[in-house]
C-alpha cells in the first residue's frame, strides 16, 4: 500500500491528465471494464492507453481502508491486464495514464468466492459445504462457477464430481450463497480438495473518455 503522499501525488496526476483531457488534446476511445472483478483473478480493461506501463496509475479507493494500488501486468495502446488481490466490495476505481493524458473514475465491485465446510468427521457419511460470494449482494447479476473435485477416491460430490452451477443476487443485501453436498468414501480420515472457480462476467461496462 502506497502512501498518503504518493496517493495525493496521483489525484494530483489525474487533475493534471483531465485538465489535458479537457483541452481536447488526446481522442475519443473509451474505457472497457468488466461487469466485475474477481478476487485474486487477472482482469482486461480496454482503453485508450500509450503501451507503458510504468506510467499508468491504477488505484481501487473505498471508505472502509481497504483501498490498494495495482501495476499493469502487461499494457498495449488498447487494454491493460491487472490483477486482484484477496478483497471484496465496492470502490472507486482511479486509473490515469500518464503518456495517453486519458483518466477514469469508476465505481466498481470486487466480488470474492470463499469456500466453508461443515464438520466431516468419521462418524458422518454426509455433509455439507458452501460457496460463499461475498460482495455479491450489492449488485444485481448472476455467477456463474465450476465445482471440481480433485480427490475423487476420498468424496464423491452429489450432482457430479465436475459440473457448474450460477447463483443470482438481486442486489437487497442478503447474502450469496450455493449449498452442495458430498458423500465419504473412505472409512479412515483423509484429506481432499474441492476447487471452486469463478467465470468471468459475460459482459463488459463501457465509459465514454472525457
Amino acid at each position: 500500500m502506497k502512501s498518503s503522499f504518493t496517493f495525493l501525488l496521483l489525484i494530483l496526476i489525474c487533475f493534471q491528465a483531465f485538465s489535458q483531457v479537457k483541452e481536447g488534446v488526446t481522442d475519443k476511445k473509451n474505457f472497457v471494464i468488466p461487469r466485475y472483478f474477481i478476487a485474486k483473478s487477472e482482469a482486461y480493461i480496454k482503453g485508450p492507453f500509450d503501451g507503458d506501463g510504468s506510467n499508468t496509475y491504477i488505484r481501487f479507493e473505498n471508505n472502509r481502508t481497504q483501498s490498494f494500488d495495482v501495476k499493469p501486468i502487461m499494457e498495449s495502446k488498447e487494454k491493460i491486464l491487472i490483477k486482484i488481490p484477496e478483497t471484496y466490495g465496492e470502490f472507486e476505481l482511479i486509473i490515469a495514464d500518464e503518456g495517453s493524458r486519458k483518466v477514469l473514475f469508476e465505481p466498481v465491485n470486487v466480488i470474492h468466492l470463499k469456500t466453508e465446510y461443515e464438520d466431516f468427521s468419521l462418524t458422518k457419511k454426509r455433509s455439507k459445504f458452501y460457496a460463499k460470494f461475498l460482495g455479491a449482494e450489492l449488485i444485481e447479476d448472476a455467477f456463474s462457477f465450476r465445482i471440481t473435485n480433485k480427490s475423487p477416491h476420498v468424496i464423491n460430490i452429489i450432482g457430479g464430481n465436475n459440473q457448474k452451477a450460477t447463483v443470482k443476487s438481486t442486489k437487497n443485501g442478503e447474502e450469496v450463497v450455493w449449498e452442495g453436498e458430498m458423500l465419504r468414501l473412505m472409512k479412515r480420515e483423509s484429506e481432499f480438495l474441492i476447487i471452486f472457480t469463478l467465470d468471468q462476467p459475460k459482459s463488459d461496462i463501457e465509459i465514454p473518455a472525457e
